[in-house]
């Protein structure tokens, strides 16, 4: 099976060559399974559904045909029928489903030209410049593919590291000050250009964009002899934050100090 791999918000996304999606690695992204999508009324029905309607005289599709599930190597996950998984994609969400399908709109309509572009095999001269052709192709989707496996390798190992120096309730600006070389002091004005905080008088606060999804916000009532009581805000890292920070530190994206020896390392571990 070839399988071919795309970015979406930097999450791997696969489709082999008939342009079924590997459903189990995407919905781990939206902190979700597939086999809760499988098992609702709605998507049954919709299996079935789609199986009559794409079933041709004597070609009878099943819900196996749509669903297929590989154990072992690059191919394990369940596989969904391109419609299927634009059907699983909006379960999952809106803005992924759009990008699924325009991607699979894309992947189709360049089989159909690359069917239509087909040598002319009784012309020796086409045939093997056609074979040369295919090699090369083969040998570049390979190499992709290699690079794509490497990328997913780096970047779980990323979290994996991350995810021992996390602990819940932490800062952003307190979970940078571990990371070796990083200017925690202009760690603030770099997550209001990445739309994360906006400044509120001396309080730098969680925009509406990364609430919920990279920060969360907890807020004290602070009370002082002779005064009146005011509310502090303190904006908390979630761990899909903290992955991207960490993500954002390793690729030296953060603002870092002058004298950093560029070497990256965290000061020490603590348990989530």
């Amino acid at each position: 099976m070839r399988i071919q791999h795309f970015f979406y918000n930097d999450v791997s996304v696969s489709f082999n060559e008939n342009h079924y999606l590997n459903a189990t690695a995407i919905a781990k992204h939206f902190d979700k399974f597939v086999k809760d999508y499988l098992k609702t009324v709605q998507t049954k029905e919709y299996i079935n559904a789609l199986a009559r309607n794409l079933s041709v005289g004597n070609i009878v599709l099943t819900a196996n045909d749509l669903v297929v599930v590989r154990q072992g190597g690059i191919e394990q996950g369940t596989w969904l029928h391109p419609k299927l998984a634009v059907n699983f994609a909006r379960w999952l969400n809106a803005d992924f489903a759009v990008w699924c399908d325009l991607k699979i709109d894309t992947l189709i309509e360049n089989q159909q030209k690359t069917t239509a572009l087909l040598p002319n095999f009784s012309d020796p001269v086409a045939a093997a410049r056609a074979w040369a052709d295919a090699k090369e192709r083969e040998q570049r989707a390979l190499v992709r593919e290699q690079q794509a496996l490497l990328e997913n390798q780096q970047k779980s190992e990323q979290i994996a590291s991350m995810e021992s120096y996390f602990r819940n309730g932490i800062s952003p600006f307190e979970f940078v000050k571990g990371l070796n070389g990083v200017n925690a002091l202009k760690v603030g004005e770099f997550l209001i250009g990445k739309n994360w905080l906006y400044q509120d008088n001396r309080t730098k606060r969680v925009k509406s964009y990364a609430r919920d999804q990279y920060l969360t916000e907890e807020t004290t009532e602070i009370s002082q002899h002779g005064k009146d009581p005011f509310i502090a805000y303190k904006p908390v890292l979630l761990k899909k934050g903290a992955a991207k920070l960490y993500e954002w530190y390793v690729k030296g994206n953060l603002p870092m100090k002058a004298n950093w020896n560029g070497e990256f390392t965290q000061d020490k571990a603590v348990g989530l």
